[in-house]
């Protein structure tokens, strides 16, 4: 019997309804030979709204990459949108490390010529494009639109939140002439069936994006290169 592919999903927050949401939106894809586990840090922000939160998860979630391949994973995604600590992940593993925003940016890519981006709160709007940029995907390809929630306001209120999200694409849809919707928030994780039905459209899960690209590549026996750019860091003393 073939042994299954083994992904590990890192909630970066220390939410835990975060991470159910997130560990039921994957529940629905698992097949024998696909095993997803699902966790979060113990400490850090209970919720990722800025740069400094960002930071300080990436901390925590820097170390549950450098355990993983220790622990037979065959890959690793980060699921909070913006891919908060991404390259130094991809640094510290010689298994896949996948971000859920760079797998949702790519398969939207090969799904129609311009994807919405529904995000929470309008403060991730800037952080999103710059790093939009960074990923190089050209201006004429993207649109986003915040619903008015910050992250923990979508975990305390999924109901308000996916309609706010059903009112906000059918308005941007038409405004944008976006063609697939890409939801900008692992908290949107689990919504995507039924925005699909409402919406006319192809809807991306992000988590289930990044959970399927990262065994796709596992599976192929690839991994971010280390020629150069992830190349592992010099081993020297670190002053803690």
């Amino acid at each position: 019997m073939v042994n299954p592919t083994r992904i590990l999903v890192i909630n970066p927050n220390t939410n835990p309804k975060n991470t159910k949401v997130i560990a039921d939106a994957i529940s629905a894809y698992k097949t024998p030979s696909l095993e997803v586990d699902v966790v979060n840090p113990e400490k850090g922000p209970i919720g990722l709204e800025s740069y400094y939160h960002n930071y300080l998860a990436a901390v925590e979630v820097h170390k549950m990459v450098a355990e993983a391949e220790k622990k037979g994973y065959n890959g690793v995604v980060i699921a909070a949108f913006g891919d908060p600590g991404i390259e130094a992940a991809k640094e510290l593993a010689n298994i896949p490390v996948v971000g859920i925003t760079e797998a949702s940016y790519a398969i939207a890519r090969l799904l129609a010529t311009k994807f919405l981006v529904i995000v929470s709160a309008d403060t991730a709007v800037p952080r999103q494009i710059r790093y939009i940029k960074k990923l190089g995907v050209p201006d004429y390809q993207f649109a986003f639109r915040p619903i008015g929630l910050t992250v923990l306001g979508v975990m305390d209120d999924r109901v308000s939140a996916k309609d706010l999200i059903a009112k906000n694409c059918e308005q941007s849809l038409k405004e944008t002439g976006a063609e697939v919707i890409v939801m900008g928030c692992s908290g949107f994780s689990g919504l995507r069936k039924d925005l699909e039905k409402q919406l006319g459209v192809p809807v991306i899960d992000p988590v289930v994006a990044g959970v399927h690209v990262c065994a796709a590549l596992a599976d192929m026996g690839l991994a971010q290169s280390k020629f150069t750019t992830f190349r592992v860091p010099p081993q020297f003393e670190i002053k803690r």
